[in-house]
């Protein structure tokens, strides 16, 4: 007999988390049009909006990633003519990363295809619904971010 596990199981998180995260990739990549921006290069773009002149070292440990992975990034999205950097007068070590007038047109349209996704998958719920979900999740989120430290 085989064993059950989170694997089998359809209403698990594991497989939710799962199942939300490959409908979100196919949603973005058949409606981002010729914004040809994926979900990790989304992240990146949105820490630089949000955080205007943040480092590239910033952003890794902020996505929890390597900073070779975010170097790689940055390149794409250079030569894609979303980014650039400056040196920052303070500290000529440290490089502050923009967006380009290009870049945060391209973000702010990325802002509402996932302002459309999300209105889409909470369709049906109540506004107290949600909130409990997203609480919940945020808290999900959390624990597994601990286990990165």
């Amino acid at each position: 007999m085989k064993k059950n596990s989170i694997f089998n199981d359809k209403t698990s998180y594991f497989n939710s988390f799962y199942y939300i995260r490959k409908g979100f990739e196919r949603f973005l990549k058949e409606n981002n049009g010729d914004l040809n921006i994926n979900r990790a290069e989304s992240r990146f773009l949105s820490e630089i909006y949000y955080n205007e002149g943040i480092s590239q070292r910033e952003i890794a440990h902020n996505l929890f990633v390597s900073e070779a992975n975010i170097a790689k990034t940055y390149k794409k999205l250079e030569g894609k003519g979303l980014i650039y950097k400056n040196v920052d007068e303070n500290n000529n070590t440290r490089r502050q990363l923009y967006l380009t007038e290009k870049g945060e047109a391209a973000f702010e349209e990325i802002i509402d295809l996932y302002e459309n996704y999300n209105k889409s998958i909470v369709e049906g719920y109540s506004e107290d619904e949600i909130k409990a979900s997203e609480k919940i999740l945020s808290e999900i989120a959390e624990k597994s971010l601990k286990l990165l430290e």
